[in-house]
């Protein structure tokens, strides 16, 4: 008679050849993103290499320690160059990332894109939590997918801060220790247009703690900015520029994956519909939300994790690169994180719209794939918070194998 083999009675050396596949995978991976950011800085392409960590971080961070206004449109820097506004951003953002200025431009980008490398990774393993070594190698082959093509590839060719936003949002969802989640929104929170639907989201799941002391953590950082550009321009001039600098974003719609996109995309060609629209679907998502039992009113619930993350992407200005979300979190959540039957077919749209190479064909199925994600999202908090299928609210998955299914959607953390 065949013996089940489990994590515990799996013997010393295949969990070790496991755990060393997977290594290989993390070392190959990073070794090969690291290889491509080399090869291309300082060529002349169709997307300069770390165009924008070049404008929104390195610029942007020594424009404001000169004393100038980087969130106005504009700005020339002697000695530093043309600053795009960077009020996509929020001014948090540059305190942290102000280290990285120090060095010079290419130095800078390459320690960038091997931190942005290790946020990714461990936003990967913490939000899944593998449990048994074949679970480690295909949460981290999710991660690998998720680097090396679609909205990973993206985020390290143009430097931008996605890898931080998926470890915040893991922080967010797994630590227990409140000013780690502080911590994590904040970085969850690197921009704007991410940042406020999901305190909206927390807000909503009565996860307020989380929220009020991310933004006390989020005010701290941004003082050095806020208190830099004032001394330049004065505050209100300041916040005028910040504020009409995220407004102008609104209007641009290249290479755009989210839903006022695709519906300009369609034809439609009036600004404000297209930002009535993304916001119908944040207040319609916040709504259902509300509505769900107290107990599974819990972003660490998969199901509420998806919808938060595919409707903060669709309501306002994204872009490919914002799909590594989707590729680092949403799948390897959806394969080994829940074990989830129900939950296959947002692993496999998930997979699609995250690995999608071209902008050409991502702009248009990239929003369809996350709309879809968060009807199927939707679909499984109805059904899971059905009496007859309600958990407790403190239920933890536990025991789990590589050969273990479950057809319920239990909390993440």
């Amino acid at each position: 008679m065949r013996r089940d083999v489990t994590p515990e009675t799996e013997p010393p050396d295949s969990r070790l050849a496991w755990w060393l596949a997977a290594g290989a995978v993390i070392a190959a991976t990073t070794g090969w993103a690291i290889f491509q950011e080399v090869r291309t800085f300082g060529q002349k392409g169709q997307v300069q290499t770390g165009l924008d960590f070049a404008n929104n971080t390195w610029r942007a961070v020594r424009g404001l320690a000169t004393g100038h206004n980087v969130y106005a449109a504009g700005t020339w820097i002697p000695g530093v160059g043309h600053v795009v506004p960077v009020a996509e951003h929020v001014p948090a953002t540059l305190t942290w990332e102000a280290p990285f200025a120090v060095l010079p431009l290419g130095p800078a980008l390459f320690a960038f894109t091997v931190a942005s490398l290790l946020a990714i990774w461990a936003g990967v393993l913490i939000l899944s939590q593998p449990r048994a070594p074949q679970d480690v190698l295909l949460v981290v082959c999710c991660g690998a997918i998720a680097i090396l093509v679609g909205g990973g590839q993206w985020t390290l060719l143009l430097g931008q801060p996605t890898g931080f936003i998926v470890l915040g949002l893991a922080l967010v969802v797994r630590t227990r220790r409140p000013w780690v989640r502080a911590l994590g929104f904040m970085l969850a929170a690197a921009t704007i247009q991410f940042g406020l639907p999901l305190a909206l989201a927390l807000l909503v799941l009565r996860q307020w703690p989380i929220v009020w002391r991310g933004a006390v953590m989020t005010a701290a950082f941004s003082v050095p900015p806020v208190v830099l550009g004032a001394l330049q321009a004065g505050l209100l001039p300041f916040a005028r520029t910040f504020a009409s600098g995220g407004a102008d974003f609104l209007g641009r719609t290249s290479n755009r994956i989210d839903l006022g996109a695709l519906l300009h995309r369609a034809g439609i060609q009036s600004t404000a519909v297209l930002v009535v629209a993304g916001a119908a679907v944040l207040v319609v998502a916040l709504l259902f939300l509300e509505r769900l039992p107290a107990s599974r009113r819990r972003i660490e619930y998969p199901s509420v994790l998806f919808l938060v993350i595919a409707v903060s992407l669709l309501c306002t200005y994204h872009q490919n690169y914002d799909m590594l979300i989707v590729g680092a979190a949403v799948v390897p959540v959806a394969l080994v994180g829940t074990r989830s039957v129900a939950m296959f077919p947002i692993f496999g749209l998930a997979g699609i719209s995250a690995a999608l190479p071209g902008k050409s064909i991502a702009v248009i199925a990239d929003p369809i794939c996350l709309i879809a994600i968060a009807l199927l999202s939707v679909l499984a908090a109805r059904r899971d918070a059905a009496p007859e299928t309600a958990h407790p609210p403190d239920s933890i998955i536990s025991g789990m194998t590589s050969s273990s299914l479950v057809v319920a959607d239990e909390p993440v953390g």
